[in-house]
């Protein structure tokens, strides 16, 4: 009797670990432990690390050029290395961190908005500074704006003045406004932009066809001062004379020298 009281246990304990499933009309049977949603759950989380070391490795999301637009004097490929986004992952990529040091880099640009989207596409828009002369001192070049404000130049600029000489700074570090006039002046008179001369003191120095220097000085007054001068020209090259210079400062006592340096 014992024996076969054991025997009962252990087939009811079988009939627990093995429940029969209806599915569709048919009985199947899920053995013990098993557990799909682990495995399913282990290849979606293989997937996912695969997506995100593509996204951080592929090379098609670091940056590696911009479109640069608006840019005439400054090259795009200066503008796109003063951004800092060479080379960086998109993610990484700040369209106003960039923005800030292409103007902090390039002095002659003016206004800049730089874009980037995925997979790695950016964008940088620029506004120049507007040159209304370029000066020149042992080899160093800055442009000047219509309003005085003087930033580092490349070199000289396609139909803009160039002069010669130290920048005549005011109290507010921008250039003489009497110098610009000068030129502006002397601008719409039909003088060609090109190369003049600036001496303190002085003021602008022109250079005649003859070969010698003509002191036109700065500030308004301009028109006076060429039609003295012309009428100062005729007379010398009737006579022969050829003088170191012809200073028309003062149309009112112009003078020459053909002897003094100045």
């Amino acid at each position: 009797m014992p024996a076969a009281r054991r025997g009962s246990r252990k087939r009811r304990r079988n009939f627990r670990q093995s429940v029969p499933l209806v599915i569709g009309g048919r009985v199947a049977e899920r053995p013990a432990g098993a557990r799909p949603t682990t495995v399913l759950g282990a290849m979606g989380g293989i997937a996912l690390l695969g997506l995100i070391l593509w996204f951080a490795f592929s090379p098609q999301f670091y940056v590696t050029n911009a479109e640069v637009v608006g840019a005439q004097r400054v090259p795009a490929e200066a503008i796109f290395a003063a951004s800092g986004l060479q080379n960086l992952h998109i993610l990484w990529a700040n369209p106003r961190a960039a923005a800030q040091r292409i103007l902090e880099t390039v002095p002659s640009i003016e206004r800049v908005e730089v874009s980037c989207r995925l997979p790695a596409r950016c964008a940088i828009a620029v506004k120049e500074r507007e040159v209304m002369a370029v000066w020149e001192q042992e080899g160093t070049y800055s442009w000047v704006d219509p309003a005085g404000g003087a930033f580092p130049g490349t070199g000289p600029v396609a139909g803009k003045w160039l002069v010669s000489g130290p920048l005549p700074l005011n109290e507010q570090g921008r250039v003489d406004p009497d110098v610009l006039v000068g030129l502006e002046e002397l601008e719409r008179l039909g003088f060609r932009p090109g190369r003049v001369s600036y001496r303190p003191g002085r003021g602008l120095v022109l250079e005649d066809p003859a070969g010698w220097r003509v002191i036109v000085g700065e500030g308004t007054g301009m028109e006076r001062r060429i039609w003295v001068y012309l009428k100062i020209r005729a007379h010398l090259l009737e006579r022969g004379i050829h003088p170191r210079f012809v200073d028309v400062r003062f149309p009112e006592a112009p003078y020459y020298s053909v002897t003094n340096e100045w």
